[in-house]
């Protein structure tokens, strides 16, 4: 199982929030949801939403899209 990770403030500031809620009710089974402390990406950080697969870093302009990006960056 393959781990996202999202960053704290950008959970609370955008549509990451959303992201990693579908993608614990939804997806459980297929992706781990974790939040940490802070990515260091302050000035991205509050205009949209992003989330960390391993090394590579997976941005979009609203939850259902991180979503789909998220799902094909672990393969499903």
């Amino acid at each position: 199982m393959r781990a996202a990770k999202f960053c704290e403030r950008n959970v609370k500031v955008t549509e990451a929030g959303k992201a990693a809620d579908i993608l614990r009710r939804d997806y459980e089974d297929e992706v781990e949801v974790c939040v940490v402390d802070c990515f260091r990406r302050c000035l991205e950080c509050r205009v949209k939403p992003f989330s960390r697969i391993q090394l590579t870093t997976v941005e979009a302009g609203d939850a259902d899209s991180l979503i789909q990006k998220i799902l094909q960056a672990i393969g499903k």
